[in-house]
Order: structure tokens, then sequence, then C-alpha cells
């Protein structure tokens, strides 16, 4: 009896704790979602919108009529309140409105606050002299996370600033993560991604300026399924996670509504949108189809007129990545097709266009915004036009920079044929 009665104990006890357990849990079947979430941010402080997010999965598991896991990762500025260390925050809803064991938080009494401090299983990480970008930290958290919630399979969020491929130390730029002005690159990302998990992700999402891009889908191929990402500028809002969580827990995720409920949700705020989600699988077909289309209209190269290509980003996020179908009709153009014959004259770029981006919506020419898109232009996806066949950029813009960690570290540089063609 004093046995039984000891065990049931311990269990209550386990029960009431906020404390991540150490002991290994059971492998939960279905997706696990993983959020990495940097504040600390150097640029504009993203503090409130990333806790705004973190509070709108909370609601969105509280609905949940299935069970699932959502784990987030929070960087947050040092000595903050509630959390005053970088936190991994564990949520597990029972789809019955419960959230570890306690009725979801609704109304008045829902705040960040009280979802770090009276539901959230925790652990904190003392690098205050390390940062929430360096790979052996990020190394860590995913590695922990998986202990924590071992699953059949992985979606991962990644929330900060961003700004794609480029190298987040030259011109103001931050690749990925804002963590006290440290980030990122994404060659290293991907590194990070591949040691961390043994079997690809499903997706990652980026919720992050210009992240849609063929350079960064092409260096995450090896290590998830899908991008889901912007190729403009993100407004701090956000993704509606309180409407796309769910989404991200189905076995196939319908990534047109992923999609349709960002721009959706973008329109109410009267702000800018685009989404778009990229099967990694199709980003090696992508690149040989450019390459072959580079090397037969390459003589054209330097009669191209970027100004007459769509692009993406404004202010200091212009001029690195442009529509990557609308790049070859401006291409063809000027290798003397007709342009009642540009559309098949361009078939097998689109083709596989079709194939590599398999959702995509924009918010077409907002009026009250410079983030300008045509949608009959807008693939979904960008790239980056190296200098010597670019004629429309400043003079006070850091091409050599560019250019050179372009040539060295982006796969999709000889990929794509950029490396095989006589440029000058």
């Amino acid at each position: 009896m004093k046995k039984w009665l000891y065990t049931l104990l311990v269990i209550v006890l386990a029960a009431c704790s906020n404390e991540i357990p150490e002991q290994q849990p059971a492998k939960r079947s279905g997706r696990t979602v993983l959020a990495y979430l940097i504040s600390n941010n150097a640029g504009t402080s993203l503090d409130k919108d990333l806790r705004n997010n973190v509070i709108d999965m909370y609601t969105a598991l509280g609905n949940m009529k299935e069970s699932c896991t959502l784990l987030v990762f929070y960087r947050p500025y040092a000595e903050d309140t509630p959390l005053s260390k970088p936190t991994l925050m564990s949520f597990y809803a029972d789809g019955r409105g419960n959230i570890n064991n306690v009725a979801a938080l609704t109304g008045a009494e829902l705040t960040f606050d009280a979802v770090c401090y009276r539901i959230a299983q925790k652990k904190e990480y003392t690098m205050n002299s390390q940062i929430a970008t360096d790979p052996a930290v990020m190394e860590e958290v995913f590695t922990d996370m998986q202990k924590i919630a071992p699953s059949d399979s992985y979606g991962l969020i990644l929330g900060s600033h961003a700004t794609g491929w480029m190298k987040g130390t030259s011109v103001p730029t931050k690749a990925f993560g804002d963590d006290n002005g440290y980030s990122i690159d994404i060659p290293d990302l991907a590194d990070v991604l591949k040691k961390s998990f043994s079997e690809k992700l499903d997706f990652v999402l980026f919720d992050a300026c210009m992240m849609g891009n063929a350079e960064v889908g092409y260096e995450l191929k090896d290590v998830t399924s899908h991008c889901i990402a912007s190729v403009m500028e993100t407004p701090v809002y956000g993704f509606p996670y309180d409407q796309i969580l769910p989404y991200l827990y189905s076995e196939n995720v319908d990534y047109s509504a992923v999609c349709h409920e960002f721009v959706s949700f973008n329109k109410t705020k009267d702000v800018w949108g685009t989404c778009a989600v990229m099967d990694c699988s199709q980003m090696e077909n992508l690149a040989s189809a450019v390459k072959a289309k580079l090397s037969e209209w390459e003589d054209a190269l330097s009669s191209v007129s970027m100004q007459n290509v769509q692009q993406y980003g404004v202010n200091s996020y212009k001029y690195f990545s442009y529509d990557v179908l609308d790049f070859f009709r401006e291409l063809g153009g000027k290798s003397g097709v007709a342009e009642t014959d540009l559309n098949e004259a361009i078939a097998s770029i689109q083709t596989v266009l079709n194939g590599a981006v398999i959702a995509k919506e924009c918010i077409p020419n907002p009026s009250n915004s410079s983030f300008r898109v045509d949608e009959a232009r807008f693939c979904g996806i960008g790239m980056y036009i190296p200098k010597e066949v670019n004629d429309y950029v400043p003079d006070n813009i850091s091409w050599n920079n560019w250019n050179d960690y372009y040539k060295q570290s982006i796969s999709w540089y000889r990929a794509a044929g950029w490396a095989d063609l006589n440029l000058n």
C-alpha cells in the first residue's frame, strides 16, 4: 500500500511540475512542430511580435481536435521578463482543450507571461556569452528538442530577421537571425540542420524576410522536403499561427492554404505580402533547367535590361533577388524570340517551376505600399543575377562583396550554370 501511495505521489508531482522532465519520453506518432524564435535584435525589435506569435501558436493548440506537440525556443533580450534567459518551452495538447494538463487559457488570462509561467514546461540556457545563431548553440537546442519530444517527423519554424542567401556580415544584411546583430549564413544553417536531424525535416517555414529564393531552397534541399517563405520582406506581424498551425500538423500539409492564410492575414493588416512553398526535392531539376537555358541564350546576357525584370525587396534589400521566370522572359526577348513565342520558349523553365513551386500567392501592387508585385510576373521565387549581367544597380552597392561570396559559398552559382558562362 505504501509503495502504491509513493508511486502515485511521484506521478502527481511530475504532472504538476513546469520543468521539462529528465526521463526519456515515449515517441509520439505524427509530426512535432518546432519553433526557433530569435529576439534580442540589434535591428528593429521583433520582441513584441514574436511574443504575439507564441500566443497565437498556443491558441491554435488549444483548439486542436487531435493531440499534438509544440516546442518553442525563445531568445529574449538579456534579463527580460518573463523569460530572463534563452528558454526552450514545451507544450503538449491533448486535443480536448488542455495544454500540459491545464485547460487552455483564453480571454484576458491569455498573455505571454501566463503562457510562460503557468503553462510551459521549460529548460533555460545559460548562453550569455554565446549567441542563438551560433551553430553549436543551434545544434544543442535541436538535439534537446528531439530528446524532449521524440517524434515520427518534425517541421521547423524559424522566426527573426533575415535577408536570404546574402552573407550576414556584409552590407546591412542578417542572413538568418538577429541576435544582437549576429546571424547565421544559409550554407551554415543547412549544415546545422544536417548534423542535428537524422531524417529530413518535413518543412522549414521562414518567418523572416527575403528567404523565398532559389539559392535558399537549393542549399536546404538535403535537409528539408519543403521550404515555406516570402520572396520579399515579411511584415513584422509574421504568420497568423492561430490559423496556419493546424495545417502544419496535417499528414499532408495543404501548402496552398498556408499561403492563402498568410496573404489574407496581411490584407487585414493593410500591408503587403507574398508567400510560396518550394518542393526542395525539385530544386536540382530547376537548377538544371536554368543552366540549360542560360547556356542556350548566353550570347544575349550582355543585352539584358534588368530594370525590365521584376525584382523583390525595397531600400537596402534591393538588387539581390529577381523573379526567376521573368528574368528568362527578358533574356528570351534579347535572344530574338518574338513576344508571341516567349511562353513556348521558356516552357522548359515554367514546367520545372510548376513542380518546384507547389503553392504561391501574393498581394498584387498594394496601393499604399512600395512593395510592388505584378501578379502576372510572380513565379513565387527569386534568384540573384551576378553583377556581370545586371546593369541596374547604383554605384554605392557593394557588388564585389556580394559577388565574391556568391561565387565562393552559394551552391546554386555552380548548379545553375553561372560558373560555366563567359561573363565579362
